[in-house]
């Protein structure tokens, strides 16, 4: 999963993004499926929880590689 996110930042960014945010990214995506695993949830309330959490994902993804890329300095080599 770190080398899809990984992948994905390089690809908008134009350079690789800073490993530790993308193992706090990974972690935190995993933690929010855990909870749909762990939750009594119905079949249907887990798929569209793990829709809405997807939407909000994607759409904070590109709020962050907007940020980043133009904020070149905040990147660690």
């Amino acid at each position: 999963m770190q080398s899809a996110f990984t992948s994905y930042f390089s690809k908008f960014m134009g350079v690789s993004p800073d490993a530790e945010l993308i193992r706090i990214l990974v972690s935190m995506r995993l933690q929010g499926y855990m909870e749909l695993i762990k939750g009594d949830y119905t079949v249907e309330e887990r798929i569209r929880l793990a829709r809405e959490i997807g939407i909000h994902a994607d759409a904070g993804t590109m709020a962050l590689i907007k940020y980043l890329n133009g904020q070149k300095e905040v990147y660690r080599k």
